[in-house]
């Protein structure tokens, strides 16, 4: 028999997720396109160079507007409290697979509440200086200003980029089991009773022993 499920993720939160997620990569691919022009072929499942500059920014606003949404429904848990603290203190622990010397996590663990914070940062720059540089005629007679929202942009990309095979790492190769949270929204008890002790009590009722 298998075993109980615990429902993690609801449908809009995944929707929005993979949103930010797809946009992301997609915005990431071209804009090396654009500036290593070696890797200009990445331009290829968006029709081209030509069509790759075109929905470029579109696709930035679209990620823009998944990444409020994302804010909004998940801030809420997102904020770091004493026992965050605590369990970055023995982030090393977690990191070893060393369970017993670890703060038990609420839904979220202090980890992914800092990404979500990094992330939150990098989104917001990098939104703001895609702008500047969609209507570059508008920061003509400032060159600097232009070329300073040209390397912050750059930049916030390449560091998002980072983070999200970090994540993508974690999700996968590192803890088995993560990523189907965001497939079908469940996770098995076993899984939620080893890396997120607290909110498994409090979805079961039942403590570790």
């Amino acid at each position: 028999m298998s075993e109980p499920l615990l429902h993690r993720f609801n449908l809009l939160e995944r929707i929005v997720h993979w949103v930010v997620g797809v946009t992301y990569v997609a915005l990431l691919l071209t804009g090396l396109a654009f500036a290593y022009p070696p890797l200009f072929w990445l331009t290829a499942p968006l029709g081209g160079g030509a069509m790759a500059r075109v929905l470029h920014p579109y696709i930035g606003a679209l990620f823009g507007v998944a990444m409020l949404l994302m804010l909004v429904l998940w801030i809420r848990d997102m904020f770091l409290n004493r026992q965050d603290v605590q369990w970055m203190a023995a982030v090393r622990y977690y990191a070893t697979h060393q369970r017993d010397k670890v703060p038990p996590a609420g839904k979220y663990n202090a980890g992914q509440k800092l990404f979500f914070w990094v992330q939150g940062v990098l989104a917001v720059v990098f939104v703001a200086t895609g702008v500047m540089l969609w209507f570059p005629e508008q920061l003509a007679p400032a060159r600097t200003l232009l070329s300073s929202a040209r390397l912050l942009h750059y930049t916030a990309t390449l560091g998002g980029g980072l983070f999200l095979v970090l994540h993508v790492y974690l999700g996968t190769v590192a803890y088995p089991g993560t990523a189907r949270s965001m497939i079908d929204g469940k996770v098995t008890r076993q899984w939620a009773r080893l890396h997120h002790p607290r909110w498994h009590a409090e979805q079961t009722g039942l403590t570790d022993t």
